[in-house]
């Protein structure tokens, strides 16, 4: 017989166990979420899991307490930056931070008061980089692994911050492990949906324990083996759910003739044998939530201090309650919610007051105050109603929480608003600014439909004649709001500007003439767009406000791209104004994109390596960095720096990257694939694009260019019939003119297929690039076969420094000056060609050039590239993994790495880990240490 279990033994979980353990040793993997139903165990496993870590791997732990959105923000970390300072102390921490007056002061007093408070400008993108500062400092070291626990439960913030820290983590010995009921949340599971896709999160979801371990669990809880039969029937009962066959023992202990029907009244006998003292308190610790604040707690009781300690005493040995650094948890929320929903309303109710009556009469708690949206969901529940409404609007104030938390909160004051007497007096505040702040905070938190209720229901409130600036307002939130959902906004945008006086001038007009400018751009009115980005800047220089104006400058050069002129100046402008790294990113967005399409390409990747060091230094590369290495690729492979293209978009193709931009780095792929005679593998890579773009309109460029792909690729491999399909499909959609930038090379590709009618679409596209210009030439030189007009396209090819196009057409130009006799002429073009071809190593137009040639009589002298040296030895390094390596060997960290060399930090984490495993080397230091010993870098 198998000997009987200690009572509080783990049992089972084995393959859970070594799970958790391959997640820690995996280098790759940072982030391990763990789902399961209530009273499967998962904090129980977390919990045995990090108890088998060795000494020197440090622990912290944070728990979301089940009030959610009405709750405090950032609740889970705010636990662990608490726990934190005391196991560190506050001297250490601050010498872990980045900033001499962190955001972090706000959470921490202790802090404050040693480095000040923090700066009135901290925002939550330094707040969330001042967090992952700590925890990677933290990892370099000793090892460091977070637990977040109840994540179902997270506030909004709490949310955003985990998925911040998890799409930037790039230190090693760092593990994140959430728990989560699959059940719980609908933000969450969206939340975890998105994060699946990253190669360094890693789901785990424990099984049922088995009958068999239901049986080791019974017999210790039991004490002894458990009769014949009685393991089965409780297995049957439990569904092998670990909590409940705890609970199920215990009732059998107490009477092994009866067992509770009702699954809350076997967790209700967990209380069993306790005193009344211990079960009041137990209801007191109920009411307030879990985890509770242990002086919250101490201040509600009625206990003197003696008994209080006793009760809590008892309920941490009875394990229903167990002690934290900051107070006390249950130790099962089913619990909790047993005892809860055991006690009558009236006793609800009045502990609720209770504990709303000592928040209010602690001294420290002011509007903002974090404990606001505690209280105001404690007196909401005491039927306390004007607190409640006091309560939730002085949580509005709360500077750190999500937008949607601020929502939640807002809605609340007008759900109360005619249910509590002389609402306006006791806010200080009438409804229409309650609604104003509704709408506010929807703007900057992008919901979209709450927002514009919100807007229209106070513009309907609001006399726009007498307070004109307050309607612009509105009038400005409701265009930003609906241009989220694609509906338009220059209606509302040009009434914001009617009613906005031009003098004295205001930050306000130059908003809405810079929303306009953006607006008018996207709609095809360049000109219109170009005065009111000039008038944004000049309100700009008016008011002092540098972002304003860099933004004015970077719609003025996107409309110079529309309307054919040059957009370098205007950007140089931008970046000159832009005096603060998240508005420089923003400009860089809009500049890749102008001066790619503009064919202006080493000037886009100057701009684009600094927006990536700009999205490093923002913790904004998750979301900047994809677009950004999407424009980069297309710069360096219209340039014909094919090799470092094709290095980029392998590298990039590792990363967790959105949908669209995979999409649009594998169709970059197809065409360098094609031109260098693989025709295999363009038609795999736009197949893999093709899967993973949408119907939507931010597709929509790409799809085209997937249709330009596909074209391509029948002609190459002589599928005439096919081409004319694709070409017939594409341009039977109705919104040619607006992505006119993508329809001009599917017309040139397919202007020398017969039976198709493209004149009339040619015929309608606007010209606004030089690119355009050129691909209209090949396209009118390709049909007419005229050497004049192949001459123009090469000349614009050559001008924009367009290699493989400039190749192509300098082909197309001696092909034509052949057929009208002119040998002496297609010379030097055929000669160019086949030299470019042979450079970017293109055997399909080297071998047209050379047929050519031959059919011709004419004698090429190309002047061949060497052949690649065979490398010396390098451990198998590649090229970008010896780049990494030197930064190794001078001291950067990951993060450093990935700014120095535009890349994500998880990319740079990655080579890493593969530059120590090639070198054999446990260390950075040590890896240094081969590289220096074997030349692999430059000695000191």
């Amino acid at each position: 017989m198998s000997s009987v279990p200690d009572r509080g033994a783990f049992v089972g979980r084995a393959a859970e166990i070594s799970a958790l353990r391959r997640a820690y040793h995996d280098e790759s993997v940072h982030t391990l979420l763990i789902a399961g139903e209530p009273g499967l165990g998962k904090s129980r496993l977390v919990t045995e899991f990090t108890s088998r870590l060795g000494s020197d791997v440090l622990v912290l732990t944070g728990r979301c307490p089940e009030f959610g959105p009405s709750g405090m923000p950032f609740a889970p970390f705010v636990m662990i930056m608490r726990v934190l300072v005391r196991r560190i102390g506050v001297d250490e921490l601050t010498a872990l931070l980045p900033v001499a007056r962190p955001a972090l002061a706000r959470w921490l007093p202790e802090l404050a008061t040693r480095t000040g408070a923090a700066e009135p400008e901290s925002d939550r993108i330094r707040l969330f980089g001042e967090i992952l500062t700590v925890f990677e400092q933290l990892a370099i070291s000793h090892p460091l692994v977070l637990v977040l626990e109840d994540l179902h439960w997270a506030d909004d913030s709490s949310r955003d911050l985990l998925a911040f820290l998890i799409a930037n983590l790039t230190q090693r010995d760092l593990l994140l492990i959430g728990t989560y009921r699959p059940t719980g949340s609908e933000p969450l599971r969206r939340l975890v949906t998105g994060l699946r896709r990253d190669p360094g999160v890693r789901v785990l979801n424990p099984e049922p324990l088995t009958k068999h371990e239901v049986g080791r669990q019974l017999a210790a809880v039991l004490n002894r083996e458990p009769e014949p039969g009685l393991a089965n029937r409780v297995f049957q009962r439990s569904k092998g759910i670990p909590l409940f066959v705890e609970a199920l023992g215990r009732a059998l202990q107490e009477d092994p003739d009866r067992v509770p029907a009702d699954l809350s009244d076997l967790l209700l006998g967990y209380q069993a044998g306790l005193p009344e003292d211990a079960r009041a308190l137990l209801r007191l610790a109920a009411t307030a939530g879990s985890p509770v604040r242990a002086g919250l707690l101490e201040s509600a009781t009625d206990l003197p201090d003696d008994a209080l300690h006793l009760a809590l005493r008892r309920l941490t040995d009875q394990r229903l309650l167990h002690a934290t650094d900051t107070g006390y948890e249950f130790r099962h929320s089913l619990i909790r919610d047993a005892v809860y929903d055991d006690m009558l309303p009236i006793e609800r109710k009045r502990l609720h007051t209770r504990l709303s009556q000592v928040l209010l009469a602690e001294d420290t708690l002011h509007a903002g105050d974090r404990r606001m949206g505690e209280l105001a969901y404690h007196a909401y529940a005491a039927g306390d109603l004007p607190h409640a409404l006091v309560a939730s609007w002085g949580a509005v104030t709360e500077s750190e929480g999500a937008q949607g938390e601020r929502v939640q909160q807002l809605d609340r004051v007008l759900e109360l608003w005619d249910r509590v007497p002389d609402a306006a007096r006791l806010i200080g505040a009438d409804r229409l600014t309650v609604l104003e702040r509704i709408v506010e905070a929807c703007f900057h938190g992008s919901i979209v439909e709450r927002g514009v209720t919100a807007a229209d229901e106070a513009l309907d409130l609001m006399d726009a004649a007498a307070a004109p600036e307050r309607a612009a307002r509105l009038y400005y939130y409701r265009a930003g709001l609906e241009n989220q959902s694609s509906s338009g906004s220059v209606d509302d945008l040009t009434r914001a500007l009617e009613l906005l006086p031009a003098q004295p001038p205001s930050v306000l007009r130059g908003e809405v003439l810079a929303a306009l400018a953006a607006s008018r751009v996207f709609n095809g009115d360049a000109d219109g767009a170009a005065r009111d980005a000039r008038a944004a800047v000049d309100l700009a220089e008016q008011t002092g406000t540098p972002a304003l104006a860099a933004r004015g400058y970077a719609y003025q050069g996107l409309a110079a791209v529309a309307g054919n002129g040059s957009a370098v100046a205007y950007f140089e402008q931008a970046h000159a104004a832009a005096d603060d790294p998240q508005t420089l990113l923003t400009v860089v967005l809009w500049e890749s994109a102008a001066l790619v399409a503009a064919g202006e390409y080493q000037a886009a990747i100057d701009a684009i390596q600094q927006g990536l060091r700009a999205a490093h230094e923002t913790f904004s590369f998750a979301d900047a960095g994809p677009i950004l290495l999407v424009k980069w690729a297309q710069a360096l492979a219209a340039l014909g720096r094919w090799p470092e293209a094709l290095g980029l978009i392998d590298e990039s193709l590792t990363e967790q990257l959105p949908p669209l931009s995979k999409a649009a780095l594998l169709l970059c792929h197809a065409r360098i694939a094609l031109a260098q005679g693989s025709s295999a593998a363009a038609t795999s890579s736009a197949d893999a694009a093709a899967e993973l773009l949408s119907d939507g309109p931010w597709a929509r460029q790409y799809q085209l260019q997937l249709h330009t792909a596909r074209t391509d690729i029948a002609i190459a491999d002589g599928q005439s019939g096919r081409a004319r399909e694709i070409v017939a499909e594409a341009l039977a959609a109705g919104d040619l003119i607006t992505y006119h930038h993508e329809v001009w090379p599917l017309l040139a590709s397919a202007a020398g297929i017969a039976d198709v009618d493209l004149a009339s679409t040619a015929d309608r596209l606007p010209v606004t690039t030089a690119v355009d210009t050129a691909y209209r030439s090949v396209f009118t030189a390709t049909r007419d076969n005229d050497p004049a007009t192949w001459h123009k396209a090469v000349s614009t090819w050559r001008t924009i420094d367009q290699r493989y196009d400039l190749a192509r057409s300098l082909l197309g130009a001696a092909q034509a000056e052949l057929a009208v006799g002119n040998r002496a002429a297609a010379r030097e073009p055929l000669r160019e060609a086949a030299e470019i071809a042979a450079e970017l190593r293109m055997p399909p137009l080297t071998d047209a050039a050379e047929q050519l040639a031959e059919r011709a009589g004419v004698t090429l002298q190309v002047t061949r590239p060497e052949p690649l040296k065979q490398p010396p030895r390098t451990f198998g390094l590649t090229p970008r993994e010896l780049d990494v390596l030197r930064l190794v060997a001078r001291g950067l960290s990951n993060r450093q790495i990935a700014a120095e060399l535009f890349i994500s930090g998880n990319t740079a984490g990655v080579h890493v880990s593969r530059i120590l495993t090639k070198l054999g080397a446990a260390t950075r230091t040590e890896a240094a240490a081969v590289a220096r010993k074997h030349g692999l870098i430059e000695p000191d």
